[in-house]
Formats: C-alpha cells, sequence, structure tokens
C-alpha cells in the first residue's frame, strides 16, 4: 500500500497493491471468515469490528478488510474498489501524480506529455 494521488476522490489516499486488493474482494465475496483468517496470519488480537455499517451489509467485510489493511474506515465501498494501484499510469515525471490510466501518455494536471499529442 502507498500513498497516491487519486483522481476521482482529487485528493491522496491510500492505493493497494495487488494482493492487497485481492484480500479485500475475497472479503467482500467471502465474508467474515476471509477477515478472520487474515486477522490470525497478522496475529491481531484485538481487533475492533465496525459498529455501525453506513452503507448495505453485502459490503461490510470489504470495508473491514480496507480498515485491517490501511488502519483507516472507508464509508464508500466505491471508492476502495477504485483505489487499485495498478488501474492508474507511472507517475507524471513532472508532477508526481499518477497518469490516469496505465496507457496515457499526457497528464492533465500538469499538461506533461501535451506536445506529444496529435490533434485529429
Amino acid at each position: 500500500m502507498e500513498e497516491k494521488f487519486c483522481w476521482r476522490c482529487d485528493m491522496k489516499v491510500k492505493m493497494l497493491d495487488d494482493d492487497e486488493f485481492k484480500l479485500c474482494r475475497e472479503a467482500w465475496f467471502g465474508g467474515k471468515k476471509v477477515v478472520e483468517e487474515e486477522l490470525a496470519k497478522r496475529k491481531i488480537e484485538n481487533y475492533v469490528w465496525l459498529d455501525k455499517i453506513e452503507t448495505f451489509e453485502q459490503f461490510r467485510y470489504l470495508l473491514e478488510m480496507y480498515k485491517l489493511i490501511t488502519g483507516e474506515y472507508e464509508s464508500n465501498p466505491n471508492a476502495i474498489l477504485h483505489h487499485q494501484r495498478s488501474q492508474f499510469g507511472k507517475d507524471c515525471p513532472n508532477c508526481e501524480k499518477p497518469f490516469r490510466t496505465p496507457k496515457a501518455r499526457y497528464c492533465p494536471s500538469c499538461g506533461y506529455g501535451k506536445e506529444n499529442l496529435t490533434k485529429v
């Protein structure tokens, strides 16, 4: 996990690597059992489960796993689903924000790469 700028959120957030993202997806579909297994792997005994979920119950364990991995509570499951580092491109050499996609060659924030775009 690393902090990177998210274009949708317009701020720095904790981006999940592919393995962490996979854990979140497994928790979403596998439920409490997956979170409990991860707690055991990490040897965490006094984990404080979320009391009140401010979203649909179907996302509860996705939110739990994200909290377990990052240490931060996120109430929006859609935010977690787009905070996967590999969904973004490399960091811009000029402003250091990640390109919006892995195939992007232009940074909309600072304009880096604009000279390489062709007009249609």
